[in-house]
């Protein structure tokens, strides 16, 4: 009856229940809602809701005005309660933060509580490129596009489709918030992202994983989840509520608490503690198994939200890593042996000895100090998936004096984007001798000063100026370190550095 009334486009904004009424029957009145078409609408005003007119990275690419009608905030698990919920707690801060501000967040926030950060964004960097831009790179494979849809079968029918796209299926996208298109990579493809990338640069860059988009219109959203690791939102164009809760039931791990039949993970009852609105440049950090929330709300053209997040590898993968780093340098000739062996009185019996040996094969492969593990830890660390490096080797075999002349002269060296570099400097309990050097999962041990800090400059920074490293001669003579000029042409040869 309540639907029946409403004018036509227009839902329920809020429900409130008579403190009378039993669990079991408001539990049936938010089924019927939800089943409700006119009720899975949220309140709003009519406004203008974008249609998706998409083109090719490099083309101008179309996010138009459609046709006039009721834009409605779609009614997520957990909207629809009793009490209140309060505001995240916030900042006020640009990035990067100055040194103090770093340490504070670190000390009360970082992997402790989540913080808005309001105008965290530079304003120039809220849209690093354009919306019609970013929605064409759908079209493209590297980018790892895909389409999370709400249906409306019921509150578990969400749904994934990979991409990539064509222009055709973006341009049908329907403009009533049932889907939200995600992209990651961005800083790997598109330099424009590096920039936000380098505003948290008191981060070492090995645990950052990459730029993400999520690109919806009004009341899209990716439903209710929660997270392994660390991740900064960021509100690019218009405007999301996030709504989030530090509830024990909604961590990662715990299977029953997500519909098990959706092809997306999405919480079944959320129930949220805190929400805040995000607006254009704000940030909403959140640590791990925080659960969220993010809708689009009020938004006239298309939403945008960047976000930046953390690797956290599960223990178990990095005692794999090490056990295979450990295969792979061993000599895979040796067997078992056992001349000590002797008549057994019980053929089911693994004798002490047998244990003991195996003890002593598994002991041989364990690291002996920090400096073991280092070398490990760092090409584990630095290993760059879907990388193609034949995109950048050069075509043309340079010797290293042939490159440290063609260096002077072109005047600049540029690091892949889609690679990681990293250096350990040191070890905590001494065992390390030199400088170790890491890059795309390959490892370099650096003695000389020069060396060390080209190294160190390569995984610190993008660009790498010649006239910082080489000292001309004349006559087209230079003088660079040996040992730097070694690394310069290792990196050169494999494609991570290149001419650009």
């Amino acid at each position: 009856r309540l639907a029946g009334r409403l004018p036509q486009g227009y839902g329920v904004e809020r429900v409130f229940f008579p403190a009378q009424l039993t669990s079991s029957l408001k539990q049936r009145l938010l089924e019927n809602l939800s089943n409700m078409s006119a009720a899975c609408q949220c309140f709003t005003t009519p406004t203008t809701v974008p249609n998706l007119n998409v083109g090719r990275r490099g083309n101008h690419v179309r996010l138009t005005p459609g046709h006039r009608r009721v834009s409605l905030r779609a009614v997520q698990e957990g909207e629809i309660r009793k009490g209140s919920i309060n505001e995240i707690p916030e900042i006020h801060a640009e990035l990067p933060f100055a040194p103090e501000l770093w340490t504070t967040f670190f000390e009360k926030y970082w992997q402790k509580e989540p913080v808005v950060i309001r105008g965290g964004l530079p304003t120039e960097l809220c849209t690093p490129v354009d919306n019609d831009e970013l929605a064409g790179l759908a079209c493209e494979t590297e980018f790892r596009p895909r389409i999370i849809r709400k249906g409306d079968e019921g509150p578990s029918s969400w749904s994934l489709q990979m991409g990539p796209f064509s222009e055709d299926e973006l341009e049908s996208l329907p403009s009533d918030g049932s889907w939200c298109l995600l992209l990651n990579d961005l800083e790997k493809h598109v330099s424009e992202f590096m920039d936000v990338l380098n505003l948290f640069d008191r981060f070492p860059r090995w645990r950052m994983a990459d730029v993400q988009a999520s690109i919806s219109s009004d009341g899209g959203s990716v439903g209710a989840h929660s997270d392994q690791f660390d991740v900064f939102l960021i509100q690019g164009t218009g405007h999301k509520r996030w709504s989030i809760s530090d509830c024990a039931e909604y961590v990662p791990d715990n299977d029953e608490a997500f519909f098990p039949e959706a092809e997306v993970r999405v919480l079944k009852n959320f129930q949220p503690q805190s929400c805040s609105l995000l607006k254009q440049g704000d940030i909403l950090y959140l640590p791990p198994k925080i659960a969220h929330h993010g809708v689009a709300e009020g938004c006239k053209t298309i939403c945008t939200t960047f976000s930046v997040g953390f690797l956290a590898p599960a223990h178990d993968e990095l005692v794999l890593s090490y056990a295979q780093a450990s295969v792979d340098t061993h000599d895979g000739s040796q067997r078992w042996r056992d001349p000590w062996l002797k008549p057994q009185e019980h053929v089911g019996e693994i004798s002490s000895e047998a244990v003991a040996q195996a003890a002593e094969i598994i002991r041989q492969s364990m690291p002996k100090n920090d400096a073991d593990i280092a070398r490990w830890f760092g090409c584990h660390a630095t290993q760059s998936f879907g990388m193609d490096p034949s995109e950048t080797i050069p075509a043309k075999d340079l010797s290293a004096d042939e490159l440290v002349v063609q260096f002077a002269e072109e005047g600049s060296l540029q690091r892949r984007a889609d690679a990681k570099f990293a250096f350990v400097q040191e070890v905590k309990d001494g065992s390390l001798e030199g400088g170790l050097f890491f890059a795309a999962g390959n490892m370099w041990l650096l003695q000389s000063a020069a060396g060390w800090e080209l190294a160190r400059h390569i995984a610190n920074y993008d660009e790498i100026i010649a006239d910082d490293w080489i000292e001309s001669g004349g006559a087209a003579e230079y003088d660079i370190d040996s040992e730097a000029k070694t690394l310069l042409h290792d990196l050169f040869s494999s494609g991570l550095i290149y001419f650009s």
